[in-house]
């Protein structure tokens, strides 16, 4: 069962597109404030380092406002938000059909930036597996910090220097307020190398053996 899974993995690897990769991207800060009560975010405190991580498909995006706005489609199972000891993911499923995207802004209206929300157009954030919390996102650089749309072409560290906006909360939906405040850090856009996401599925199936026999390979 297993060298089955491995053939299909390969045949996979081998008739998906040349150009679509799967991007990593992951952002970091730090809390400045919480005011939720309940857990697991409610044991957050202040001063706890923040880490968001998920991944996207480079092919798998909506255009929001034409030439503005692209969002990536997250990929849910990849998604989780650290908050020091405290780790949480999307809610499951998903609220109304919608989607989390990654949203790339090219000069609307007037910088460059990113954003997390349930739409390609406009910020918002994404629900998070806590109710009634939604994590939210929105980042704005000055002067021409893409060249592009396409996240291929954006791969690389987006630090706090250059901002002109941001925003880094998670919010309350009922009641509609800022509940966790949070200072931004980093963000970073990174491809997932393929040869590499390969090895770690085949490892997957076969165990640590394999990973042990690469090593000895490499090193031969």
């Amino acid at each position: 069962m297993k060298r089955l899974a491995i053939h299909l993995a390969l045949i996979l690897l081998a008739v998906a597109p040349v150009h679509a990769a799967t991007v990593r991207i992951s952002v970091t800060g730090q809390v400045v404030f919480n005011g939720i009560d309940e857990p697991p975010l409610g044991d957050v405190a202040s001063g706890d380092p923040v880490v968001i991580s998920f991944t996207v498909d480079s092919d798998d995006f909506s255009d929001g406002i034409p030439g503005d706005t692209r969002g990536y489609v997250i990929d849910a199972s990849s998604f989780t938000a650290t908050f020091g000891d405290v780790q949480i993911g999307l809610l499951d499923p998903f609220p109304d059909g919608r989607t989390p995207y990654f949203t790339f802004v090219d000069g609307f209206p007037v910088a460059d930036g990113f954003f997390i929300a349930s739409s390609p157009s406009s910020p918002g954030g994404v629900a998070l597996a806590q109710e009634p919390f939604s994590l939210n996102l929105d980042l704005g650089y000055e002067g021409d910090v893409l060249s592009s749309l396409d996240i291929l072409d954006a791969q690389g560290e987006y630090a706090f220097e250059g901002l002109t906006r941001f925003g880094f909360n998670v919010w309350s939906v009922f009641p509609d307020n800022v509940a966790m405040e949070m200072d931004f850090s980093g963000l970073s856009i990174h491809a997932v190398p393929v040869p590499g996401a390969l090895w770690l599925l085949i490892s997957a199936l076969l165990g640590t053996p394999l990973l042990a026999c690469r090593a000895r390979a490499d090193r031969s």
